[in-house]
């Protein structure tokens, strides 16, 4: 998973201020709170799915501007989390022109041997910390779907890890 530092701070800035130059200038508070509360996480998640921050930072402005016109996007009786990191997966989708299977497709040392829906079930599950069903209606797939996915994807890394400890002794 991707950590945010120096650089990708600078990235989120940039972010911010592509939205203030294409904004009428009047910001709205719920898109300001949303942007506030939710751009570290959106930045994160869009960098472990694709890696390529230019096209990252045009999604979330993106987001943020569809949001800021129709406020009633934001479903209601939907977690805002679940929400906003379905549309913003949606644009990541459309705008790189990428299929499911290489959505997440990036392998880390930590994340070998899982599939890129279990990479982002994993990531959205516990790192962003999103209830089942959350992260089941982010990712279009049904709560019973997710938790195979996680099960398979904590039986790989159970396996792996006994096997590097087996290999240790």
């Amino acid at each position: 998973m991707v950590a945010l530092n120096i650089r990708s701070r600078n990235a989120i800035t940039e972010v911010l201020d592509a939205m203030i130059r294409t904004s009428d200038h009047e910001t709205d508070v719920l898109v300001s709170r949303l942007y506030a509360e939710h751009i570290h996480n959106l930045f994160n998640y869009g960098m472990n799915a694709c890696d390529d921050q230019a096209l990252v930072k045009n999604c979330i402005v993106e987001l943020f501007l569809l949001i800021g016109g129709r406020s009633d996007l934001l479903r209601e009786g939907a977690s805002v989390d679940s929400s906003l990191f379905k549309m913003f997966r949606r644009l990541l989708m459309v705008t790189s022109r990428t299929s499911i299977e290489n959505f997440f497709s990036a392998e880390t040392q930590m994340t070998q041997g899982l599939t890129s829906l279990q990479r982002e079930a994993l990531f959205l599950k516990f790192q962003r910390r999103l209830s089942y069903r959350e992260v089941a209606n982010v990712m279009d797939i049904t709560i019973e779907q997710l938790r195979c996915q996680i099960s398979k994807a904590v039986d790989v890394l159970l396996h792996r890890n006994k096997q590097t400890l087996t290999g240790l002794r």
